[in-house]
């Protein structure tokens, strides 16, 4: 029995592995913007492997980029707002909004909807007047809101019961279910020209219980993309990443997804892994994290998030060709090593 176990369990760590299929890794051009825990945006330039970011202040897990690319609006976990202007980096305060953010999307009336853990509850922010102007409850704890193309309908991931509710738009009334949408969910986007919903599952399961979030523990189930038909419904696929996807975002003509994971297999780093959406397979990993608390000879202390860098939120400007002036730069090369120990703080 014990054998069979041990068997087992190596499967899964290979699983959990994340293989990188032996496809070419495509050529990427833009700038990714990525939401941490550590209080700032990472800025990685796909092109290059450039490494920058925006400071401002707060734990966060999501980040909304506005239509013209030009400003971030970052939405803390303590229910806070903060505008970050690309460009020139400079910032607004901060202004109260709902509890504890997880996702967001921009409706069509150019309100951002933003979800809430905390009281499951849907908070729509006006980013003009920066203000509060409507919530309504949708489940329990949700993360992942998107908008169908028409914009009649959103599609609502709930976190811990692993399905995505289904809203009316226009009355804000939650009309249906999809479920078994994974373990432990949270972002989603609609890959473009498509009516499918590529759903991050974290999988923060372990022997039927929750395995805290950030890393995939031995002998838990190793993180994936739930694939779901919104015409029908129904989950059509399962992609596996590894580690603990918490975002999507897609290259405009759809071929390709990139999937903001807390691990890199192996490694303790967060990262977009790349996967060719027609295959199914990873072909690439960027790493998000390390290089740059290596240049900065930065460690996290244990206290905070075991110590380790969790990213959440991934938005990526496809036309910008260059980290703006206005971000902090921090790693110009992407082979960046560790000179000397990194120090906590």
């Amino acid at each position: 029995m014990k054998k069979y176990l041990v068997l087992a369990l190596l499967v899964f760590a290979v699983m959990a592995a994340g293989v990188i299929s032996a496809e070419e890794a495509p050529k990427l051009s833009g700038i990714a913007y990525i939401q941490t825990h550590g209080g700032h945006v990472a800025v990685l330039d796909l092109a290059t492997g450039d490494l920058a970011r925006y400071t401002h202040g707060k734990p966060a897990d999501t980040l909304q980029l506005s239509p013209d690319k030009k400003t971030i609006h970052v939405f803390s976990l303590d229910g806070h707002e903060k505008d970050i202007d690309v460009e020139t980096g400079k910032q607004t305060e901060w202004v109260k909004v709902g509890k504890k953010h997880c996702g967001s999307a921009i409706a069509a009336d150019g309100t951002i909807w933003v979800s809430d853990m905390a009281d499951g509850h849907i908070y729509v922010f006006d980013p003009k007047e920066r203000k509060l102007v409507d919530s309504f409850p949708v489940s329990k704890s949700i993360c992942g809101v998107n908008f169908s193309k028409d914009f009649k309908t959103a599609f609502v991931s709930d976190m811990p019961g692993a399905f995505v509710s289904i809203v009316d738009v226009k009355t804000k009334k939650v009309t249906g279910q999809i479920k078994d949408a994974g373990i432990f969910i949270h972002r989603a986007r609609i890959k473009p020209g498509s009516d499918e919903l590529w759903q991050s599952d974290g999988a923060e399961l372990k022997d039927g219980k929750p395995a805290g979030v950030g890393y995939t523990e031995g002998g838990s189930i190793p993180g994936a993309v739930t694939l779901i038909d919104i015409k029908t419904n129904k989950v059509t696929d399962r992609v596996l990443i590894g580690g603990n996807p918490h975002d999507v975002d897609f290259t405009p003509d759809g071929k390709y997804a990139l999937v903001g994971s807390r691990q890199i297999p192996d490694q303790d780093d967060s990262a977009l892994a790349i996967v060719n959406t027609a295959s199914k397979r990873m072909v690439d990993m960027r790493g998000t994290c390390k290089k740059c608390h290596y240049a900065l000879n930065f460690a996290i202390p244990k206290t905070k998030d075991d110590g380790r860098p969790y990213l959440c939120a991934v938005e990526v400007d496809w036309n910008r060709k260059a980290i703006a002036a206005g971000a902090e730069h921090i790693m110009p090369k992407d082979d960046a090593k560790p000179a000397i120990p990194a120090k906590s703080h």
